[in-house]
């Protein structure tokens, strides 16, 4: 709330991100899917009434799977997941990701703007970014 002067009063400041959530269609399937695409272990999780999995990105951050009815199309949407709500994850280097989603035959598309970054879609059509911190494409 406002002080006397209109001022506002200062807000804790932010730490970082704690978790992302993305729905899915099946919890299992997804969970294999991200553990064998990024290599993503499993963390316990509460028994919340319905089906999900919470995977460790390192760093005390994770993304929660939940098995969920979807709102949102998942037709129709860019090829190009930088061009839609996407999930952008940190990695040395994005070459041996590239490797994997192409030996696994999963669709890729680099950043457009030459940075070494990819995009790619799990089997639910949530994107996932990946973006290299050293070195190039």
């Amino acid at each position: 709330m406002p002080d006397a002067d209109n001022r506002l009063d200062p807000l804790p400041e932010v730490h970082g991100v704690d978790h992302v959530s993305l729905l899915v269609s099946d919890a299992r399937q997804a969970r294999d899917f991200y553990a064998e695409v990024l290599g993503l272990a499993e963390l316990p999780r509460p028994d919340l009434g319905f089906p999900g999995a919470w995977l460790s990105l390192g760093g005390g951050q994770a993304l929660h799977l939940l098995e969920l009815p979807n709102p949102d199309e998942v037709d129709g949407r860019p090829e190009h997941g930088g061009r839609d709500r996407h999930v952008a994850l940190r990695v040395e280097a994005t070459a041996p990701f590239a490797g994997r989603l192409a030996a696994k035959g999963l669709a890729f598309t680099r950043s457009r703007s030459g940075r070494d970054a990819l995009f790619f879609r799990d089997p639910d059509g949530n994107a996932v970014e990946l973006v290299g911190t050293k070195g190039s494409a």
